[in-house]
């Protein structure tokens, strides 16, 4: 039986399987891309729908979907496919917590 951990890192083995792969920064920058329109869509949505309703109440539920999203997602920033997904996002969710605050401010 092999008691060996096998995410333990040794001399023999690298720390992260297969480090040694290029960055996929073409095809993770159009999934980053896609994510931050998805994320700001999102919230901009959220805004909209309860924004009409009260303005004010449409602004602090952008502000805990933000919060609570990004908390969450913050975990995963550092794996592999994740990371992409994770800084799209989060990007996203930037320029829709701006843009609901913009839309607060024009009135709308």
């Amino acid at each position: 039986m092999n008691t060996r951990d096998p995410f333990a890192a040794d001399a023999e083995s690298p720390a992260w399987v297969g480090a040694d792969e290029p960055t996929p920064w073409g095809l993770g920058s159009i999934v980053a891309v896609i994510c931050a329109l998805f994320g700001a869509f999102v919230l901009v949505g959220i805004y909209e729908l309860i924004g009409n309703i009260q303005r004010f109440l449409g602004l602090a539920a952008v502000v805990v979907v933000a919060g609570g999203l990004g908390w969450t997602l913050w975990e995963f920033r550092h794996r592999r496919v994740w990371r992409w997904i994770v800084w799209g996002l989060l990007t996203g969710f930037l320029a829709g917590v701006a843009s609901s605050v913009a839309l607060l401010v024009i009135g709308r």
